[in-house]
C-alpha cells in the first residue's frame, strides 16, 4: 500500500515538473499576457512552486527512511529551488520568453511557503496522533 502511495505522490510530483517544463517552452500568447497582468505575475509565480514543493514534499516523506522523510520539506525545498533556477534558465533560451531574477525569488518563496505548509501540516498530524495514543479511551 505504502509503495502504491508513494508511486502515485512521485508520479505526480514528476508530472506537474514536466508540466512547468512544457508551459515554459511556449511563448506567451496575448491572452494569458491579460490573464497575467490580471492575476499578478509574481503571484502566479509564487502559486506554482509552492505547488510543486507541496507534491515534492509529499512524495519524499513517503520514502521508507524515517532520516529523509524527517527532513522531506528542506529537500523538497532545495529541490524545487534548483528547478525553479533551471527553469528561469531556460526560459531564457525560448523566443518570446525571459528568465529574470524576481521571478525567480517569487518561485522561491512559493517553494519556501509550499513545503513549509506540508511541514506544518505533518507536525500538526504527528502531534495529534501522539496526544491520541496516550488517551484514556
Amino acid at each position: 500500500m505504502r509503495s502504491r502511495r508513494a508511486a502515485i505522490l512521485w508520479g505526480a510530483a514528476i508530472a506537474y515538473a514536466a508540466a512547468i517544463f512544457v508551459l515554459s517552452s511556449q511563448p506567451v500568447s496575448a491572452p494569458a499576457e491579460e490573464t497575467v497582468a490580471l492575476l499578478g505575475d509574481k503571484a502566479l509565480h509564487g502559486i506554482e512552486y509552492a505547488g510543486f514543493a507541496i507534491l515534492l514534499t509529499l512524495a519524499i516523506s513517503s520514502t521508507p527512511s524515517t532520516r529523509v522523510s524527517s527532513r522531506a520539506a528542506m529537500i523538497a525545498f532545495a529541490g524545487t529551488a534548483l528547478y525553479a533556477a533551471s527553469d528561469e534558465f531556460h526560459q531564457t533560451l525560448v523566443p518570446g520568453r525571459d528568465g529574470n531574477l524576481a521571478d525567480l525569488a517569487a518561485d522561491v518563496l512559493g517553494a519556501f511557503v509550499g513545503a513549509a505548509l506540508v511541514h506544518a501540516w505533518r507536525r500538526r498530524s504527528a502531534r495529534a496522533t501522539s496526544v491520541s495514543e496516550t488517551s484514556p479511551r
